[in-house]
């Protein structure tokens, strides 16, 4: 498993965990489709705050995330930007550009209280 997966792995289960997570994001609902250099896994979020972590490939995700493990951690660890990356050709999105950018608001709120 790369480190971006685990990484992701740990924020979902940090937001099942942690009330003041789901409160911030409930009433949003949307899965997330990674492709990271062969690993293929998704994260179904809920409106009601929670979230869950699957293997494999989500029949109609809102959007996916193309990237490599390493820059994807870099960013889940707040040491690349998501937008400047997306800009620079860093990784792709597929799907709802629009819905994308609610991931670097959730990346951020993890960066700014967990230790990821």
């Amino acid at each position: 498993m790369s480190e971006a997966k685990d990484l992701i792995k740990k924020m979902c289960d940090l937001q099942n965990s942690t009330e003041e997570i789901q409160k911030e994001m409930a009433g949003w609902s949307g899965v997330v489709q990674y492709k990271l250099d062969g690993e293929e896994f998704y994260v179904e979020y809920k409106a009601d705050g929670t979230c869950e972590f699957k293997e494999g490939v989500h029949p109609s995700p809102t959007f996916a995330i193309v990237a490599s493990p390493d820059f994807w951690a870099a960013v889940l660890k707040g040491q690349e930007d998501a937008v400047s990356g997306f800009m620079m050709g860093k990784y792709k999105i597929e799907g709802n550009i629009m819905e994308a950018q609610r991931l670097a608001g959730i990346v951020k709120k993890f960066q700014g209280k967990f230790n990821l």
